[in-house]
């Protein structure tokens, strides 16, 4: 099989999983007419093990949204000193108050922590900002045939609806200890087997699939992702952006081949994108700016992360 036809391959069953993230294989044969005697759906098994190795795709994973007794903090931080940067990114990762660490270039830090007042100064932080963090969305790209440059060059050209994207926190979580536990296990992959996660819980596995889709599922998002290269071959790029069209945005990140990260803030959103140009991104969005899309942003270049 071709390379080209081998990611066509692998966009489909990215799809696929989208629509279903717990498909099994003997679905996904029947979708590509592979039925049959001599015909094994495990081959389906090890084309998304292969997508997932090479980086073009990743395990769905939940995000849970925001609510009154259980919602994100998201700060914004410099290091005081100049001394042992990436020994105070590690501590912070090992820090389970924290839930998500990002260095950015220099000495700037983007934490998030489900306690709305952390002490940030023990690891010689100071706060610059910080904000309630909503519901993330994580965009599903339109295609897979066509470069970051290439999916660019049209992009201001989008039809950006006015409006901000929904920020609502939800009422009070009740979950059990047997459903963080199951969430706990699921999180990272939510195709994980039912029988693990009730080994792990020490459930049933009817009971660990009863608690994960009546209570868990319908609280959480589903994180995606596609990397038609592969996550490691692109740039990142973080954005802060203020604008009064955030929907518009939002839905025209869909032209670009990967997946892209949302986090909205109170008064801004924060945009996670992959790229192969850092030139290309910044025109665009000085562009958008120029033309009233965006009031303002900031950009960071991310330099290594860990939940």
């Amino acid at each position: 099989m071709s390379k080209r036809n081998m990611l066509e391959t692998y966009y489909t069953l990215f799809s696929l999983i989208e629509k279903n993230p717990r498909i099994q294989p003997n679905a996904i044969a029947t979708y590509f007419g592979k039925t049959g005697r001599g015909r094994s759906p495990s081959t389906f098994m090890r084309h998304i093990q292969n997508m997932y190795k090479k980086g073009i795709s990743r395990e769905p994973r939940l995000t849970l949204k925001p609510f009154e007794n259980c919602q994100n903090t998201i700060y914004f931080c410099k290091k005081t000193d100049k001394q042992d940067t990436f020994t105070t990114f590690l501590n912070l990762y090992n820090d389970k108050q924290i839930t998500y660490v990002i260095l950015l270039s220099g000495r700037d830090f983007l934490i998030t922590s489900r306690e709305k007042e952390l002490n940030l100064r023990k690891f010689g932080l100071e706060i610059e900002e910080k904000s309630k963090l909503y519901t993330p969305i994580y965009t599903i790209p339109e295609g897979w045939n066509i470069s970051v440059s290439e999916a660019l060059d049209g992009f201001v050209n989008s039809d950006f609806e006015k409006g901000l994207i929904s920020r609502e926190v939800y009422g009070r979580l009740q979950w059990s200890k047997v459903d963080w536990a199951i969430y706990d296990f699921m999180r990272e992959n939510m195709r994980h087997k039912f029988t693990a996660a009730a080994r792990k819980v020490g459930v049933y596995p009817k009971t660990a699939k009863y608690h994960f889709f009546e209570n868990i599922l319908p609280n959480c998002v589903i994180a995606h992702y596609f990397f038609p290269k592969g996550y490691s071959v692109y740039q990142r790029m973080l954005l802060k952006i203020q604008s009064e069209h955030e929907r518009g945005i939002v839905a025209s990140l869909k032209k670009l081949p990967c997946t892209s990260y949302v986090f909205p803030l109170e008064k801004e959103l924060i945009l996670i994108l992959f790229h192969d140009g850092v030139s290309k991104i910044l025109g665009t969005f000085q562009e958008m700016k120029d033309i009233g899309i965006i009031n303002d942003y900031l950009f960071y270049v991310p330099i290594v992360s860990a939940y």
